[in-house]
């Protein structure tokens, strides 16, 4: 279901965010509704005010709402930006046949922007809504908040009929694809093209459930653990211990799937075991026990990275060594697993040295100067698979 939010403007400092935020470059579209749009649409709406005498607060001693910072955002799934079909053009449409039908006579100034927070990304058009009434010239009222909360609500649910949108069920979160996304930190890191370990995990749990079909949670446990993972259940929760990470020293190795994706809860895996086939018995083809070596190594590599940062300044030889996680001999002759095991420990080695403190000089280790605590030198740049080294020093997970 689409969201509406608002918020009463009144404050002169909320009243220039709102008009910075339109404003501002990022914004996809724009328009009006009763105004035309240009920068300065927001002495207009003072001035329709003024006329009205809305520039001063009904009471004495009241505060006085200029507008309303109103947002309709689209659920995720319906996004073009995610395969939906609301593309930025029909979000406009949409916000302004929901002006037409509830705020007709009101001034009103509209911005579409593509917006991402920590759950993902989704578009939403903000709207600055004035306050007067331009056909009778009183002050914009749809009751008090509760009353006004459920009004709106129950607008948008006609309005995502008309649109054949989806429609929100009771007691079930708003967007799947939301549930999905990365978290906090690890969005940040996926963000700037790095591989983070949860993710990474959150990849191998996908291919074994949508791959290879386990009919059952021994079989889901059984295949998993061959890839690196223990799966267990606590109160009514499925968890994960990355073997890899735990072995590599990472103490941040265990994981509620739920939280993980939403899809991993105990009763989708259930329902995805019934609805499948049992294929997990099969033994893998060779590219494919390649492919998830490969998501193995790169997951205890972003975890070692992590652990890395957070060891700045220890001693060199008290400073954590990156370990692969052992790799069947036949894996080894496979040019694709041995470029990655020889650039994953070349990055690590590099990362030591310049983070640990009291490097041994080895001569001609032409990054052995990076690790030298407390010494200020300038270093050329070192290429490093399409990044300098000034580069990747901001981004050393590659």
């Amino acid at each position: 279901m689409t969201v509406i939010k608002q918020k009463a403007v009144s404050l002169s400092r909320h009243a220039k965010n709102v008009r910075k935020y339109i404003n501002g470059k990022d914004a996809l579209a724009r328009g009006g509704w009763n105004l035309p749009y240009n920068k300065y649409w927001y002495a207009k709406m003072a001035r329709t005010r003024k006329s009205f005498g809305h520039d001063k607060p009904a009471r004495a001693g009241a505060k006085n709402t200029i507008m309303y910072h109103q947002v309709l955002a689209f659920l995720p799934e319906e996004c073009s930006c995610n395969g939906g079909k609301m593309t930025p053009d029909a979000c406009m449409a949409y916000a302004e046949q929901w002006l037409a039908k509830h705020y007709p006579h009101q001034q009103v100034i509209l911005a579409l922007h593509e917006e991402s927070d920590k759950e993902g990304k989704r578009f939403a058009v903000h709207m600055a809504i004035n306050r007067t009434d331009l056909l009778t010239g009183k002050r914009l009222w749809e009751g008090t908040g509760a009353q006004a909360k459920h009004k709106r609500a129950s607008w948008v649910r006609e309005m995502d009929e008309a649109w054949n949108l989806t429609q929100l069920e009771k007691g079930k979160k708003n967007s799947k694809i939301r549930d999905r996304q990365p978290r906090d930190i690890e969005k940040e890191i996926v963000d700037r093209g790095e591989y983070s370990y949860k993710n990474n995990l959150r990849e191998l749990i996908h291919i074994a459930i949508s791959d290879y079909h386990p009919k059952n949670m021994e079989q889901f446990k059984k295949l998993l653990a061959s890839w690196g993972v223990d799966i267990f259940i606590k109160n009514n929760r499925v968890y994960a211990t990355d073997l890899d990470i735990k072995e590599a020293g990472n103490p941040k190795c265990t994981f509620n799937l739920t939280r993980l994706d939403g899809r991993f809860a105990l009763k989708s895996l259930q329902t995805a075991f019934e609805t499948g086939t049992m294929e997990s018995e099969k033994p893998m083809t060779f590219e494919q026990r390649r492919d998830v070596y490969i998501q193995r190594l790169k997951k205890a590599y972003s975890a070692w990275v992590e652990q890395a940062k957070a060891s700045k300044g220890v001693a060199y030889n008290a400073f954590p060594k990156f370990v692969a996680p052992k790799c069947d001999d036949d894996l080894l002759e496979d040019p694709a697993v041995r470029d990655e095991l020889l650039a994953r420990r070349g990055y690590a080695k590099e990362i030591r040295n310049r983070y640990a403190s009291a490097v041994p000089d080895y001569g001609e280790d032409n990054v052995r100067a990076a690790g030298q605590a407390g010494t200020h030198s300038v270093q050329q740049p070192v290429i490093e698979s399409g990044r300098t080294r000034e580069q990747s020093d901001k981004n050393v997970e590659h």
